[in-house]
């Protein structure tokens, strides 16, 4: 059996500003010079530059919740993930419900999924803040139930990921992150129950949003 899965990403510029601004402006006081092109290179490379060279931190999914709440049901959404420099890898769990109405199947009901994943990701700028892009790999746990016996079956599907991202420092470190991805449905799986099946579509998109905090 298959099924069908939703995932389902305000930097505080004035400061990084006012503090590059300061460092630049100081040497220029002291020797009473103006400042050159050189310098004024140096005060845009230190709007990006790196102050957090690793860290750990965590956010939630707002879509699981959110979705399977539109089926009476409890979903939720979470993960960890370290960072290091550009770079941050990602472990996440999400447990949700499917309306019916968009499973696209009017055989088959009640779909429940639980996924984990591992995935990578790159920072187009220092301190895990504003775009990104990720790619990783996805197994979903699915549940889902036969109209024709009212039997629930159960199966996985191993899962390609990618997608992209943008973090807004709110305050401190606490963040929101919109994001989308496109999933890849690598297993080949189907619900057969007498002469219905279901299979879940080869691909998939979704947008969402999270929040959270990194140490």
């Amino acid at each position: 059996m298959k099924t069908r899965n939703f995932w389902g990403k305000i930097a505080n510029v004035s400061a990084v500003l006012a503090i590059a601004t300061f460092f630049w402006a100081t040497p220029a006081v002291i020797s009473a010079q103006p400042a050159n092109s050189e310098s004024k290179s140096n005060n845009s490379a230190k709007v990006d530059s790196l102050k957090v060279k690793q860290t750990v931190g965590f956010a939630i999914d707002l879509l699981p919740p959110v979705i399977s709440a539109t089926t009476g049901n409890l979903g939720y959404s979470g993960q960890i993930w370290y960072g290091y420099k550009k770079f941050r890898v990602r472990g996440v769990i999400a447990d949700f419900y499917l309306p019916d109405k968009v499973m696209g199947n009017d055989n088959f009901q009640n779909l429940h999924t639980t996924a984990t994943a591992v995935i990578f990701d790159y920072f187009k700028n220092y301190n895990f803040r504003g775009w990104w892009v990720g790619a990783g790999v996805e197994m979903w746990n699915n549940r889902i139930t036969s109209k024709t016996d009212n039997n629930t079956y159960n199966y996985k599907d191993f899962v390609a990921t990618a997608g992209v991202g943008y973090i807004f420092k709110v305050y401190k470190n606490f963040y929101i992150e919109p994001w989308g991805a496109v999933h890849s449905v690598l297993s080949n799986e189907s619900v057969s129950v007498g002469s219905t099946e279901y299979k879940t579509k080869n691909f998939q998109a979704e947008v969402s949003f999270k929040i959270g905090w990194n140490f």
